[in-house]
């Protein structure tokens, strides 16, 4: 068996798009459709920060990571914190702290390297401050995002994992117009993202 496991939050799971496929449910197409025992496993939360999915990551994992046959393979992938840079009821009472942030980070590719050796952190991507601030009386800014994808960067590299960046291309492009509600993608932002992370897969071998 080859399975994905896509660990993460609601742009992770598919908001913003009806039927919510999203990108992961972009890359399940393309994965399984190249191997009957290939399987991608979209395990998006809605609302999902750090702190939560600590709480349920390692049951994620344990239940679906079986190593049976000699050329079995996982890939975890960690595609959270967009929810931990927000602001609640303002700007500066946020989410996570930094350091927590941090903190929890370290632990999630911890606990994921215990299964695996293939572990991938998803960068963060860009909101449109205009809609964004406040949004159902949250904040987010791409200032405190881009400092919080720094965080998840330098984690990924102390912790000698991969790290794809998101929020550098997908903010290249008209990103306003990628974007359904000012923080989810719409359509055309999870192509653009999905188109990102299988080529960084096939990049580093991790898929084919």
């Amino acid at each position: 068996m080859f399975g994905i496991l896509v660990c993460g939050d609601s742009i992770s799971f598919g908001r913003g798009e009806s039927p919510t496929i999203g990108w992961s449910g972009r890359l399940k197409k393309y994965f399984e459709s190249q191997e009957f025992h290939n399987c991608l496993y979209n395990l998006g939360i809605p609302g999902d920060t750090s702190t939560a999915l600590i709480k349920r990551f390692e049951t994620e994992i344990k239940f679906r990571i079986k190593y049976i046959r000699p050329g079995d393979k996982f890939v975890v992938m960690i595609a959270i914190g967009i929810n931990d840079s927000r602001g609640l009821g303002s700007l500066n009472k946020l989410e996570t702290k930094p350091a927590k942030f941090e903190n929890n980070i370290t632990k999630l590719i911890q606990i994921a390297k215990k299964y695996t050796k293939n572990v991938v952190v998803v960068g963060l991507t860009p909101v449109d401050e205009d809609i964004t601030n406040p949004f159902e009386d949250t904040y987010f800014t791409n200032d405190r995002i881009q400092e919080y994808d720094e965080i998840l960067k330098k984690s990924a590299q102390k912790n000698k994992i991969q790290y794809v960046n998101l929020f550098n291309t997908i903010s290249n492009l008209n990103y306003k117009k990628l974007l359904v509600d000012g923080v989810h993608p719409n359509k055309r932002g999870y192509e653009e993202i999905y188109k990102i992370i299988k080529d960084f897969l096939i990049k580093k071998r991790l898929m084919k």
